[in-house]
């Protein structure tokens, strides 16, 4: 889903179609680091439990080791108009410094990614702010 929508509205409209979907069907909650939002993320998970057979939370947990940042490095264009990756703490953008895991294609990646997907993963909408 592309529409800026909440978690629970997204998971409520996608709970329908697990049940036309006996092969499996997922739903993705697309996340801000949430390390300091707890409470959000234990509602989330109890509205999954209870409403909703498979879903799981799409969050950033990145890492700079340069400055030992640990939140979300940020997708920015540089001078020439590409996408890289910046750590927003100290400017790196070395991706051999960088530690980025995103989900694409229904998997973990932690390796840096075309132009493209780059792109796709900056405009994903967020269900939580």
């Amino acid at each position: 889903m592309t529409e800026p929508v909440d978690a629970f509205k997204k998971l409520e409209i996608e709970s329908k179609f697990q049940k036309l979907s006996p092969g499996g069907a997922i739903s993705y909650v697309e996340v801000p680091n949430m390390q300091d939002n707890i409470p959000a993320v234990l509602a989330i998970m109890q509205y999954i439990y209870d409403n909703i057979m498979y879903a799981e939370l799409n969050t950033k947990s990145d890492y700079c080791q340069v400055c030992g940042y640990d939140g979300e490095i940020q997708i920015v264009k540089d001078e020439s108009g590409k996408l890289v990756w910046r750590c927003p703490k100290c400017g790196n953008t070395d991706e051999s410094k960088l530690n980025v895991a995103r989900r694409t294609c229904g998997y973990i990646g932690s390796q840096f990614w075309n132009q493209g997907r780059t792109q796709e993963i900056k405009e994903r909408v967020l269900h939580v702010s």
